[in-house]
C-alpha cells in the first residue's frame, strides 16, 4: 500500500510542478509582449528598452532551449541588436539560430543578415562576400537572392563609385 501512495504522491507533485512551470512560461511570454509593445510604440528606438528586450528574449531561449518560440525570440534579438548597431552581438544570435534551429523558417534571413552586418556594420568585406555567396548557394530560390547578388556586385564601392555606376546604367537604358 505504501508503494501506491508514493506513486500517487509523485504524480501529484509532478502535476503541480508542471502547472507552475507552464504559468511561469506564460507570464514570461506576456512580459515579452508588453516589452515589445513598449519598444515598438515609440517613434524612435529606445536603446535601453531595446537592450532590455534582447536580454528578455535571450533569457527565455536559455530557459526553454527546445521551445519553438526561442528561435523566433533569438531572431528578434538579432534584429534589435542589428538596429542598435551591435553587429557582433547580432551575428552571435543569427549563428545561434543557424546552429540550434536549422529548420527554423528564417534561417535564410539569418545568413543574409550576417552578410549584411559584416558589410555595413563591421566593414569586413571578405566575410560579407563569403556569407552573401553562401546565401545564394544554399537558398537559390529565396526572394533575397537578387539583393545578395546586388550586394556582391557593389561590395566595397564608395558612394561616389556607386553614383557613377548607376549614372552609366541609366545612360544605357
Amino acid at each position: 500500500m505504501n508503494h501506491k501512495i508514493l506513486i500517487a504522491l509523485g504524480i501529484v507533485v509532478f502535476a503541480l510542478v508542471s502547472s507552475c512551470t507552464k504559468n511561469v512560461k506564460k507570464e514570461q511570454i506576456n512580459a515579452i509582449a508588453a516589452q515589445e509593445k513598449s519598444l515598438f510604440e515609440a517613434q524612435e528606438i529606445d536603446r535601453l528598452k531595446g537592450l532590455q528586450l534582447i536580454d528578455t528574449y535571450v533569457n527565455f531561449s536559455k530557459q526553454y532551449p527546445d521551445d519553438s518560440l526561442s528561435a523566433n525570440y533569438l531572431y528578434k534579438a538579432g534584429e534589435i541588436a542589428m538596429n542598435l548597431k551591435l553587429g557582433t552581438q547580432s551575428i552571435f544570435y543569427f549563428d545561434k539560430i543557424i546552429t540550434n534551429f536549422p529548420t527554423f523558417s528564417k534561417v535564410p534571413e539569418c545568413v543574409f543578415l550576417k552578410a549584411f552586418v559584416f558589410e555595413n556594420q563591421l566593414n569586413d568585406l571578405e566575410k560579407a562576400s563569403r556569407y552573401y555567396n553562401e546565401f545564394i548557394i544554399q537558398f537559390p530560390n529565396h526572394l533575397l537572392v537578387k539583393d545578395a547578388k546586388a550586394s556582391l556586385e557593389y561590395l566595397g564601392k564608395s558612394p561616389e563609385e556607386l553614383v557613377r555606376i548607376f549614372q552609366e546604367k541609366n545612360k544605357e537604358k
